[in-house]
């Protein structure tokens, strides 16, 4: 894969995991009315932040599998998996 397709698919992952996790912020916001929670803080009962973790892990999950399908779809067999980093 050359330089330049490594970077469009780089951008690509950033900016769908950018509008991936502002969508499941909005959705758990609108089905909540709550803004998610931080997992790390003891106050925050363990139902709710499992809930908040599964949910924003399957949907960048999902992301990922996309933005991968798309790149290996778009350049073929001569792109390698993509790994994004959350």
């Amino acid at each position: 894969m050359k330089l330049s397709e490594k970077i469009v698919v780089a951008a690509l992952g950033a900016v769908a995991t950018y509008v991936a996790q502002r969508a499941i912020t909005g959705f758990w916001t609108g089905l909540t009315d709550e803004e998610p929670p931080d997992p790390r803080d003891p106050e925050v009962p363990t139902v709710v932040a499992l809930s908040w973790a599964i949910a924003s892990g399957i949907g960048l999950g999902v992301t990922k599998l996309l933005v991968s399908r798309h790149a290996m779809r778009k350049y073929g067999a001569q792109a390698k998996p993509i790994r994004i980093e959350w």
